[in-house]
């Protein structure tokens, strides 16, 4: 499979810093994880394909990068649980089957990361595959925020390093950890995941569009 760290795309002394400005702009009272899987989303296991809420320590899950890797931890939360209508900044975005080659629909938090194969990436970075946050997918091939009129639960996989997971198929999301960079069981350094600037995966993003146009 091929890797997605930082160091192979943007070379050792380019690699970005996440999302910067993006990260959290105006934190709010009732704000639940930046990042996460949607309950729900069908994740890839030793034992077939599960619901992420019933995932737990111990579980061997199927990485884009690794093979099955064991899940070291597993959090809840919600999306939102402040007053009112949830805010447009936080507003997941729903994903029609196939967009991401996901066998069917599924919910993105905004900030999620999740890996994308562009033929811009191919030929800026030199790899066909780039991370991005969600957010910039909005409008790519009806990918849109929509307002949730119940609770979102979200689920937070940790695995010993940063790892990407099959979700409903094919679909590819990134899997933070606190623990990226250490030393796996083998002595070799897990890699590092870094996803491209708002900006940077919006401009992406339309090159998919413009793709899509042309085909």
């Amino acid at each position: 499979m091929f890797g997605l760290n930082s160091a192979r795309i943007w070379g050792s002394d380019h690699a970005p810093e996440g999302l910067g400005a993006f990260h959290r702009i105006n934190p709010q009272p009732g704000c639940g994880p930046a990042e996460g899987i949607v309950g729900g989303t069908r994740v890839a296991t030793r034992s077939g394909w599960r619901p992420v809420e019933a995932i737990a320590p111990g579980d061997l899950v199927m990485t884009f990068d690794h093979g099955m890797c064991p899940v070291l931890a597993v959090k809840h939360a919600a999306l939102w649980a402040g007053q009112g209508h949830c805010p447009r900044i936080l507003m997941p975005l729903a994903v029609p089957a196939r967009a991401l080659a996901n066998d069917s629909p599924m919910l993105l938090l905004p900030e999620q990361k999740l890996v994308v194969k562009s033929d811009l990436a191919e030929a800026v970075f030199g790899d066909p595959f780039a991370l991005i946050p969600a957010a910039a997918l909005a409008g790519y091939r009806g990918i849109d925020r929509i307002t949730p009129h119940q609770k979102v639960d979200v689920v937070i996989v940790q695995f010993a390093g940063d790892e990407v997971v099959y979700a409903n198929g094919a679909g590819l999301i990134h899997c933070a950890s606190e623990t990226a960079g250490v030393i796996d069981v083998m002595g070799e350094h897990m890699p590092d995941y870094a996803a491209l600037p708002l900006d940077m995966a919006r401009a992406v993003v339309l090159a998919m569009i413009e793709e899509d146009s042309r085909r």
